[in-house]
């Protein structure tokens, strides 16, 4: 180890560490709404107390990305990076070429200007997390990146199964997203939405309504009464939503400019980025999951979002959303959707002879909305001046969510399916939705597990839930009968063990 060159980033990657920890401290702030919602709710009596944390807080960060930056470490041998980090607890990482899974390069915006770049790596290691390198020259980390690269793809030359990858080795596809579309990913993409819902209740705590709009509406708006206040009101939703859409379009703008797909051989490569260049890629061997969603401001502008998932570090496997390095085309049209799905290997979903679960799927929360009907009618009966209205206000209630429970079973489907594409590709495939369309898509040799569940009341119908296991996530089909479950378990553990491809 005495023979490795260590050597330190500069000093400009301090930058790097700051908005490292910002950045995860917006990821979490939904877990720390309690306490935002308590100091701004103490704030109120104490003013200084909210800029007291504020300002601690940002003290606190500065310090330990500067501490961040002086005990970071790295040393490159001829098969392997070696990083050292952490000031109390230090960790030695060596990540292995031949076991890096994707190394992708990141142009951030605070790096251009000196001609630096960040190396994204995705290690296969126990260590289970994407590692990333700052503060490196583009030829250097260009340079990392082939090796990496040519690591990858060597025991695939060796691999036996060459006409895999014969049909693939000669295509070359180039595909550029117009400002057009960008600004339709902007429209789709609802990031902003769910963070307004999560920053609602503390900027509620804050008065700004009572203390500043209402008093300057009623100085400047002489028609305003009570009678038309609702016009207020509706025409402030109506401005909040609209710079919502404005406000996701320039984060689109801004996020995915200039994008382009590339692919070549069984490699797919998208770049992009207005301030920070960033280019990610996979490769098909690794590919564990397809994913196509569209929402419903999507199925009106009729394009679909596509994101395919390779095999995540461990801190990103709670669901199939997560993942930092998850591979995504923002905003896709049919025609080009219909091109791309034969790159991946995927059916059309109109080939899919889809298979619907038990009616039995309907019996839980048709039962909960049985219960919780009676005890709404008697609350509402009893609270509002016209019991006749609380009981029509009940039975409205129970009647759209009974129909959502009913569209939701009607809409899932699942289904075991193969393509007609030469290699052909065996899938699981799941889909849902009501007012979006979703599909799940899963290679069917990489189940990694096969459970089947039955709980008191399944064991009691007779019935369980198949679930499979996959690198990423777990999906479920449920009420199947007690035997067939069996059956398909032994069936589909047998075809999975005999199938010798390789899953990453």
């Amino acid at each position: 180890m005495s023979e490795l060159a260590w050597q330190r980033t500069p000093l400009i990657t301090i930058a790097f560490f700051l908005l490292k920890q910002l950045k995860q401290f917006v990821t979490n702030i939904s877990n720390l709404i309690p306490v935002l919602a308590a100091v701004f709710v103490a704030g109120k009596n104490a003013v200084w107390l909210p800029f007291a944390l504020a300002g601690g807080y940002l003290v606190f960060t500065i310090i330990n990305a500067v501490l961040q930056q002086r005990f970071f470490l790295y040393a490159i041998a001829d098969d392997a990076v070696h990083i050292r980090s952490g000031l109390f607890n230090r960790q030695h990482l060596t990540l292995k070429y031949e076991r890096i899974q994707q190394a992708e390069i990141h142009e951030a915006w605070y790096f251009r200007p000196f001609k630096l770049t960040i190396l994204s790596v995705d290690s296969a290691g126990s260590a289970g997390k994407e590692v990333m390198i700052p503060g490196l020259t583009m030829p250097l980390a260009q340079e990392l990146r082939q090796r990496m690269l040519e690591a990858q793809d060597a025991p695939q030359s060796t691999n036996t199964a060459s006409s895999t990858t014969a049909p693939y080795d000669e295509a070359d596809v180039e595909q550029h997203f117009p400002v057009s579309e960008i600004i339709r990913a902007g429209i789709i993409d609802n990031k902003l939405f769910v963070l307004l819902a999560v920053l609602i209740y503390p900027i509620s705590q804050l008065d700004l309504l009572e203390d500043y709009v209402v008093p300057w509406v009623q100085a400047n708006v002489s028609w305003l009464n009570d009678d038309n206040a609702w016009l207020l009101v509706s025409g402030a939703v109506v401005a909040g939503l609209a710079v919502l859409f404005l406000l996701a379009i320039i984060v689109s703008l801004i996020t995915y400019h200039d994008l382009k797909l590339s692919i070549r051989g069984e490699r797919f490569q998208a770049k992009s980025g207005a301030l920070s260049i960033r280019t990610l890629s996979f490769r098909y061997p690794k590919l564990q999951a397809v994913y196509l969603r569209r929402n419903l401001r999507a199925r009106l502008l009729k394009r679909s979002v596509v994101r395919v998932s390779q095999l995540q570090p461990r801190q990103a496997q709670g669901g199939a959303q997560q993942g930092g390095q998850q591979f995504i085309l923002p905003v896709v049209d049919a025609d080009f959707l219909a091109r791309f799905r034969l790159l991946l290997r995927l059916p059309d979903s109109a080939q899919v002879n889809w298979q619907r679960l038990s009616n039995l799927a309907l019996l839980g929360p048709s039962v909960w909305l049985g219960v919780l009907a009676p005890v709404a009618a008697g609350v509402l009966f009893f609270a509002l001046e016209s019991g006749v209205l609380g009981l029509v206000l009940t039975a409205l209630g129970w009647l759209l969510l009974q129909t959502l429970v009913v569209l939701r079973w009607r809409n899932y489907g699942y289904s075991f399916v193969t393509s007609d594409t030469q290699p052909k590709e065996q899938w699981f495939v799941v889909r849902r939705g009501i007012f979006s369309r979703n599909e799940n898509w899963y290679p069917r040799h990489k189940v990694q597990q096969i459970d089947v569940e039955q709980g008191p009341w399944l064991r009691l119908l007779g019935f369980s839930h198949l679930v499979l296991h996959t690198a990423a996530g777990s999906e479920s089909i449920e009420f199947l009968a007690r035997d067939e479950a069996l059956r398909l378990q032994e069936e589909w553990t047998q075809e999975i063990a005999r199938n010798h491809r390789r899953w990453m």
